[in-house]
Formats: structure tokens, sequence, C-alpha cells
């Protein structure tokens, strides 16, 4: 499975390439926005976008298991215990979702309450029945990219060198080696902060509406800390969806402000 590593950083390099190349085409183009919004085809651009952003989420990790460069140990997929995972893992899961949910609503009621209305979904990106899809594809994505760090750590690391200054870094090494599998979560969720801080969108996510992104990263954080507790990708699914599912169904903030809903390249 030496390859793991090299199928994720290629797909990191992708993403960023693809969304930065995306936000130069709009800033060159801004009259097709203008257009789009004019004709009234935005909603179907959005809908693309979603599209192409779904794929990016799911084919990469796919393709990687059918040449053999993935290992389901490592995504949580196989060799599970459920015994252990359900007596430890599903209280912690729903604590986490519970959290989660609690602190959404805390800062919906610090908005104004024109803002804190249910609104209809007919008019986001996605309808909120999707929520559990978006969980779906962003935890099968971001489970390849521990994946591929748990990999790489678990086939052994290249040896190091005996010299004094080096002594720091051979420890270091040594503690990855000691439990590869909390350490690759964490190194891969390094990456997916390194892809999001590239990816020019979601820098304005984070700029002009901040709590949907900020949800992401919570979900995000809270997962691979599940994980990294369980190895189980069903429960961080599960953790996702609990959570997502009454914020975008009945907790959602009115147009103009930030939702929980699927958003591409966010």
């Amino acid at each position: 499975m030496e390859n793991e590593l090299l199928w994720v950083i290629a797909s990191a390099l992708l993403a960023v390439a693809a969304t930065n190349l995306a936000w130069l085409i709009g800033r060159v183009l801004p009259r097709l926005g203008s257009a789009a919004r004019v004709s009234g085809h935005e909603r179907g651009i959005a809908a693309l976008r979603w599209l192409v952003a779904a794929l990016f989420l799911l084919l990469p990790p796919l393709i990687a298991w059918r040449y053999g460069a993935l290992s389901l140990y490592a995504m949580g997929l196989s060799d599970l215990d459920w015994l252990g995972n359900v007596w430890t893992g599903g209280p912690l899961t729903a604590l986490i979702a519970a959290l989660l949910v609690f602190g959404w609503l805390v800062y919906r009621r610090t908005r104004p309450h024109s803002l804190r209305t249910r609104v209809s979904w007919q008019a986001d990106v996605a309808p909120w029945w999707l929520a559990p899809l978006d969980a779906a594809l962003r935890q099968w994505h971001w489970a390849f990219y521990r994946a591929g760090f748990i990999g790489w750590i678990a086939a052994g690391l290249p040896p190091l060198g005996a010299s004094a200054g080096a002594a720091p870094l051979v420890q270091w090494v040594e503690g990855l080696r000691q439990d590869p599998v909390y350490w690759g979560c964490w190194l891969g969720l390094g990456l997916v902060a390194v892809a999001w801080a590239l990816n020019p969108w979601t820098r304005r996510g984070w700029r002009d509406r901040p709590e949907g992104a900020v949800l992401s990263a919570a979900l995000a954080v809270a997962t691979t800390g599940l994980f990294a507790t369980t190895r189980n990708f069903w429960l961080c699914l599960a953790c996702h969806v609990i959570a997502a599912m009454p914020i975008a169904a009945w907790f959602a903030l009115a147009p103009g402000e930030a939702s929980p809903a699927i958003r591409a390249n966010e």
C-alpha cells in the first residue's frame, strides 16, 4: 500500500488546482455570472458545481481502491470491533452530535429573529434531505485522506540518522510508529485544512458566510477525533448525519446567511 499517500497528495493538489482555476475563470469572465442571474440559470449552475464537487469527493477513493492503493482497514470499513465500538463509540457519537447541534443553536439565537426563520430549501443549492448524501461524501473523502497517512505510517517511515541534532525528530517519528491510526487521522485532517486554506471559494466563505465553514470544520475535527478513538467509518458518518440533519431541516438561517446545506467547493 505504499502508493496510498501519493494518491491522497495527488487528490489534494488536483483540488487546489481545480478550485483556483475555477476562481480565476470567474474573475476573468464575471459577465457569465451576471448573465446566469439574469437568465434564471443561476440555480442550474450551482447544481452543476455541486455535482462536480460531489464527483471529486467520491471518485478518487474509488479509483485508488480499484487499483489496490487503498486499505479498507485504514478507511475504517473492515475488521471492526462492533461490540466495543457500540459500547464506547455509541455514546460518544451521540454526545458529539448533540454538542454540534447545541453550538449551532447558540449561534443561531444570536442572529436577528428575521434571519432565524425557517426557510424553504428550494431556494438553496440543495434540499435539506440531501444532507445525508453530503455527509457521506465528505466522510468518504476525509477517510481517504486519513487512510493515506495511516498506510504510510504503518508501512514504515524511512529510517533517520542517529546524529544528535536529529534526536527530537527521531523521537517524533517513533511516536508516529507507535500509533499509526491516531497520528494518521490528524495528519490527514491537516492536509484537508491545507486544501481548504488554498481554496479561494472556502476563503471567501470564511469571510462572507463563516457559519457554514465553521460548521464544516467542527464536523471534520469532531469526526476525526471519533475515528481516532473507534476506527469506525460508520460511526463517523452517523455522527455527521445526526448533527447535520436537524440543522439543515429545522434550524437553517435565512437567505443571505450561511447555511449547512451542500455547498460546492466549500
